[in-house]
C-alpha cells in the first residue's frame, strides 16, 4: 500500500475505485465501506484508493469544532492496508478546494484529477460548498457518466450507527472494551519515550513515559494494554493521569511494559489499549501502591494473554 499526498504522485491509482471520507479510527462502519470498495475494485481489476483530507475540512471551516483525532494517518494506512487498500490519498485541504461547488469537485477532484471509475459511499456522505452535494446527486453525477456506485449502509452496534463521534465519547469516558468493539481493533496510543522521574524502577516496576501523543487520551485511570517491540508482544500497564501517591498532578502516560528489558529513550512507542482495569488512587505509602501494582501485572498478563497471540 502506498499513501499519496500529492496528486501529481498518484498517477499509478488513477482509473481506479474510490472512497472518499475522513475515516477517523477507520472503524467497523469504515470497514464495511472499504471492503466493498476493495470488492469493486478487484472486479473491475483496478485500484483501490481510499481519500482522506490534511487538515479535516472544519478545521478550516470551525477550527473551535476540530475534535480530536482517532487514529494518525499512518495508523489509517497500516488499518486499510489489512483490507486490501492499494492507496491512501491525503489531499490538502485549503480554502480553494472548499469552495468548490459540488459540480467541480466532481468534474476537477474525481474526474480530472482521479479519473475514478467507481465510487463507494456511506449514506451521509456529503461534498462541495456548504455540503451542497449528497450520494443521490453524486449517483447522477455518477450515472451520467457511465460510472460505478455504490452507498454502503451504516453498520448499526446496540442499536446505534458506528461512528467516529459516538467512538470518540467511549475513549473520553475510559470505556474502551466499548470502543474496541466499535473500531474492530484495539485503540491505539504512539508517542516518544522520554525520560521520567523513574519512580516505577524504584519500585520494581519502570514505566516508559510517552510524549507527543497525537490522538485523544481516555479519561485518567489504570488500563490493560500491549505493545510489540522486536516483533514480541508485551503487556503493558498503563497509568494515565496523576500519580497522587508521589503529589505528582502531571497529566501523562506511564506504560510498564511486562517482562521488557531494554533502552526506549528518545525512541517511538505505539501501546494498544485493550480494557480499563481501575481507577487512579492515592496510596499511603509506596509499599501500598507496589502491592496494587503487583496485582494490576497479574490481571493484566490474563488479559492480554487471552487476546493476543504470540
Amino acid at each position: 500500500m502506498q499513501i499519496v499526498r500529492h496528486v501529481d504522485d498518484y498517477h499509478p491509482f488513477r482509473g481506479g475505485v474510490v472512497s472518499i471520507g475522513n475515516f477517523d479510527g477507520v472503524h467497523l462502519g469504515h470497514r464495511e465501506m472499504l471492503r466493498k470498495l476493495v470488492s469493486l475494485a478487484q472486479s473491475r481489476g483496478v485500484k483501490a484508493t481510499a481519500m482522506t483530507f490534511d487538515p479535516p475540512p472544519v478545521a478550516l471551516i470551525a477550527p473551535e469544532r476540530v475534535p480530536p483525532r482517532l487514529s494518525t494517518v499512518k495508523r489509517k494506512a497500516e488499518l486499510m492496508e489489512s483490507l486490501g487498500i492499494d492507496c491512501l490519498l491525503v489531499y490538502p485541504t485549503s480554502r480553494e478546494f472548499l469552495n468548490l461547488s459540488a459540480q467541480d469537485f466532481f468534474e476537477q477532484i474525481i474526474r480530472q484529477q482521479l479519473q475514478a471509475i467507481g465510487l463507494v459511499e456511506g449514506p451521509n456522505f456529503f461534498f462541495g460548498k456548504g455540503r451542497q452535494g449528497d450520494v443521490n446527486l453524486l449517483a447522477e453525477m455518477a450515472e451520467s457518466q457511465q460510472m460505478d456506485f455504490e452507498v454502503v449502509s451504516a453498520v448499526e452496534q446496540d442499536g446505534m450507527v458506528i461512528s467516529s463521534s459516538l467512538i470518540r465519547q467511549m475513549i473520553s469516558q475510559g470505556r474502551i472494551e466499548e470502543a474496541v468493539h466499535w473500531l474492530g481493533h484495539p485503540y491505539r496510543l504512539t508517542g516518544t519515550v522520554e525520560t521520567g522521574a523513574s519512580r516505577g524502577s524504584g519500585l520494581g516496576f519502570p514505566t516508559a513515559n510517552l510524549t507527543d501523543i497525537h490522538t485523544l487520551m481516555p479519561r485518567a485511570g489504570v488500563y490493560a494494554g500491549v505493545t510489540e517491540i522486536e516483533g514480541r508482544h508485551h503487556p503493558a500497564a498503563l497509568n494515565i493521569g496523576a500519580n497522587p501517591t508521589f503529589a505528582d498532578n502531571n497529566f501523562k502516560l506511564e506504560a510498564h511494559l511486562i517482562g521488557f528489558q531494554g533502552d526506549l529513550y528518545g525512541q517511538e512507542l505505539s501501546v494498544d489499549l485493550l480494557s480499563f482495569m481501575r481507577e487512579i488512587q492515592k496510596f499511603e505509602n509506596a509499599a501500598q501502591l507496589k502491592s496494587q501494582l503487583e496485582k494490576d501485572v497479574s490481571e493484566i498478563q490474563a488479559i492480554v494473554s487471552s487476546r493476543i497471540v504470540q
